[in-house]
């Protein structure tokens, strides 16, 4: 198993600058940590101050801040953006990180109004992304100028350069629930990215799906990364009590606008109105406390999946301190990394 973060930067900073400082603080702290990965949310349209609409900004300044770790926008929100510009940003982006950068995309979520908001429907997001992505292939590889006819792009003489550093084209990963874009993406060996908020059945049944659709069989599942919301440090009840008031802001704000967040976790005849802080922590939707007991819930977690290759650990949020948090980090490294990484996919 390898492992990562998810700068998931939503901070409620009324100064995005102290947010991005932030992020780019933990990024910089994984990088000497070494964690392999580090995946920016793009959050266009979003409600907050500090919210971060365009994530190759943020990694284009950790480019120059690290040396190691792979950095990638999760994601690049494909409907909402031609093509050839996505292309274009993506391919400068591996550039200035010599190789380092990983391309994630995504068709964006239906409740928040991208769509409307340029003159189109949500039922227009996957066809849209399935073109473009095919779009953006054929930018990197084409070797003279092509035209492009599409059902939503058009175009003539294209070319693009600079073409990707990595030959043909960084590393592809697709955060999706759709069927047909899953099995694109284990058909053409794509990583598949699944968020820290689907339960262990609902990333069991999309590892499934994906492992179907490999070449490699179960074997594919190497290529799925899972985030999750993990937190080390001495004990259970330090846990607890350490992320109680900020963490509790969070649920209670998501019971009010995301209550689908919460799908998986709630259990049979539980309501949505009952769930509090720490039915988050029982029910497995945060997992916190001593290295030891946060190795084992990570090991039944895995278990209970059947398997993936990476895992995500959810950064990005302003939750207890920011010394706590980098301790977080610092011990998953050392105490938890090590009984997990020989876990493998069958």
């Amino acid at each position: 198993m390898k492992f990562g973060i998810f700068s998931n930067g939503l901070r409620r900073n009324m100064v995005a600058a102290v947010t991005y400082e932030s992020d780019l603080q933990e990024i910089v702290a994984a990088d000497r940590l070494g964690f392999e990965e580090a995946w920016v949310s793009e959050h266009f349209g979003g409600w907050l101050p500090d919210t971060v609409p365009n994530a190759e900004l943020l990694i284009a300044k950790a480019a120059g801040l690290t040396r190691r770790i792979k950095l990638g926008p999760a994601v690049r929100l494909l409907p909402l953006y031609h093509p050839l510009d996505v292309a274009a940003s993506a391919a400068m982006c591996d550039h200035m990180l010599r190789g380092r950068y990983l391309f994630g995309v995504g068709s964006g979520v239906p409740f928040v109004r991208n769509m409307e908001r340029r003159g189109m429907t949500n039922d227009m997001r996957h066809p849209m992304m399935m073109e473009s992505i095919e779009f953006i292939l054929k930018s990197w590889t084409a070797t003279e100028p092509f035209d492009w006819d599409g059902a939503y792009w058009r175009g003539t003489g294209i070319s693009l350069l600079p073409k990707p550093y990595q030959q043909p084209y960084p590393p592809i990963a697709v955060a999706t629930s759709h069927e047909n874009v899953t099995r694109l993406a284990a058909e053409r060996g794509w990583t598949l990215l699944i968020s820290q908020f689907a339960a262990p059945d609902a990333v069991r049944e999309r590892a499934e799906a994906y492992a179907a659709a490999s070449p490699q069989g179960q074997g594919g599942r190497s290529m799925i990364t899972v985030a999750r919301q993990i937190y080390v440090t001495d004990s259970v009840r330090k846990a607890r009590e350490e992320l109680r008031a900020d963490v509790g802001d969070s649920i209670e704000q998501w019971k009010r606008v995301n209550p689908e967040r919460f799908d998986g976790f709630l259990g049979p005849g539980a309501r949505l109105e009952d769930f509090d802080y720490d039915r988050a922590f029982d029910s497995g939707l945060f997992i916190g406390g001593d290295p030891d007991t946060v190795a084992r819930q990570l090991i039944e977690f895995h278990e209970r999946c059947g398997g993936f290759g990476t895992l995500l650990l959810v950064m990005g949020k302003d939750w207890g301190s920011a010394r706590n948090r980098l301790r977080s980090m610092r011990l998953f490294m050392s105490e938890v990394a090590p009984r997990l990484a020989a876990l493998g996919v069958s």
